[in-house]
């Protein structure tokens, strides 16, 4: 037992498992208050004020992630090495986020107001509307907090902040039904979110980022990239990105089209907890291109490290789930168990092709090649749309599954053999460019290759 808790703590203590470990906590979590939250609105309001409120949430977090331009996943890339630049780069990406969605929500009002008469569900009033706009840019800056703490290694508070806000806004949704508010849902979902803002975004200007800069400020190569690269990376990855999106989001449509409402229903709790799981293996990731940012010429040795928690996580939860998909369609009803459960098996048989896919994206971040990632999330919806449309009228719902494990197989057979070259170290990423006057080398832990090392300065030739 004394050895197990030491084996812990060693593990714990290491930046690379201990931010891993929070952002799939965090994750879980996330996942869990969701479900409680609409369980709870269910019950406590009409359907109809359920959908009004499902519609607006929805709305404010497709406008927030469209107007981002995927700046969480530039803050987790290069906010590891900005060094002295880091207060900049996080300021940026709150201005440029937080103004974009404010405009776009600002039109999407304005739209909604004079397109709509009093009585429609999507009618809203002028002061609603501000409200919306208001929340927006929280929104936006609350989420890009999320990558701030993963980017500056102090994933911890990722959890602690979604809990927090999980609880305040379960209990405001229960407060807000006993008052005459009006849109109580949104209420509840968006007030928490100008609650909670200000109180992290000091722990972040305070504590968090000052500490980090004081340690990665003197490190060879310290400083955020220049305009240019920051534009190119962020443009392949928000391309990639509003592909993902718009298959995740068009399937639903899809489905209506080709097969009705009914199937469409039977759709979404597969769909839902595909993705949760899958957001396992994107949360271990962060960390990797988090660590493997510091130092990419020993990124191979963190990936060989990740993959085995991955084996030993994500993959058990996703055969566990597929065997047990008859009984969890259950809970939401028998008509779903016979109609969803082969659809839910083909998605979790997917997550082992998936894992080689994420891999290769994460080893593309880290080379700040973006632009493939654009190109292989086009394949992957190209794919999944249009082998769902072929085979819709012949398979039914199962179309969607098998369409998706086509595109996740074909994906990894084709990108296995540049990540199997990574993972061996005979395609190492190349080192950081570091001046030669301060250039330094690691020791490795003979134990733990992965262990945090100490660097010591190399004499210079």
């Amino acid at each position: 037992m004394a050895g197990r808790l030491r084996s812990a703590r060693r593990e714990m203590n290491n930046p690379l498992y201990r931010n891993a470990y929070a952002l799939m906590l965090n994750t879980v979590v996330n996942s869990g208050f969701g479900l409680l939250y609409w369980i709870f609105a269910a019950r406590t309001y009409s359907p109809e004020d359920v959908g009004r409120g499902s519609a607006l949430v929805n709305l404010m977090m497709l406008i927030s992630v469209l107007t981002s331009l995927n700046f969480g996943q530039a803050l987790i890339r290069f906010l590891p090495t900005a060094g002295n630049d880091s207060s900049r780069l996080v300021n940026r990406a709150y201005v440029v986020s937080a103004g974009l969605g404010t405009l776009a929500a600002a039109g999407v009002m304005t739209y909604l107001n004079l397109t709509n008469s009093p009585g429609d569900p999507l009618w809203v009033s002028p002061l609603f509307g501000f409200w919306f706009v208001v929340s927006t840019a929280a929104w936006s800056i609350f989420n890009l907090q999320d990558q701030v703490f993963t980017g500056l290694r102090s994933a911890v508070w990722v959890a602690l902040k979604n809990g927090v806000y999980g609880v305040v806004k379960l209990m405001l949704l229960v407060a807000v039904s006993f008052t005459s508010v009006s849109d109580g849902v949104f209420t509840s979902w968006s007030a928490p979110v100008l609650a909670l803002l200000v109180p992290f975004s000091l722990l972040i200007t305070r504590r968090v980022l000052p500490r980090h800069v004081t340690s990665s400020a003197a490190e060879p190569g310290a400083g955020a990239p220049d305009g240019g690269t920051l534009r190119r990376y962020m443009a392949g990855d928000y391309m990639g990105q509003v592909f993902n999106q718009a298959t995740s989001s068009f399937l639903p449509v899809l489905i209506i089209a080709l097969l009705g409402a009914q199937q469409s229903a039977y759709l979404l709790p597969a769909q839902t907890m595909f993705i949760a799981l899958n957001l396992l293996s994107v949360a271990i990731m962060s960390s990797l291109v988090v660590e493997g940012s510091r130092d990419p010429s020993r990124s191979h040795l963190l990936a060989r490290a990740i993959l085995r928690r991955i084996m030993i996580v994500v993959v058990p939860a996703a055969l566990a789930v597929g065997l047990a998909a008859p009984w969890l369609l259950l809970l939401y009803g028998g008509d779903y168990a016979d109609n969803a459960t082969l659809l839910l098996q083909l998605l979790m048989a997917s997550i082992m092709p998936r894992v080689v896919v994420t891999l290769w994206m994460t080893r593309s971040r880290l080379a700040s090649r973006t632009f493939p990632l654009a190109a292989q999330q086009l394949f992957h919806a190209v794919v999944v749309i249009g082998g769902t449309t072929l085979l819709a009228p012949v398979m039914g719902l199962e179309a969607v599954g098998w369409s998706w494990l086509a595109a996740e197989f074909a994906l990894a057979a084709f990108l296995l053999p540049i990540v199997v070259r990574w993972l061996r170290g005979t395609s190492p990423l190349p080192a950081r460019d570091v001046d030669l006057d301060t250039e330094t080398t690691r020791r490795i832990d003979p134990v733990d290759p992965v262990a945090e090392t100490t660097e010591i300065p190399r004499a210079r030739d």
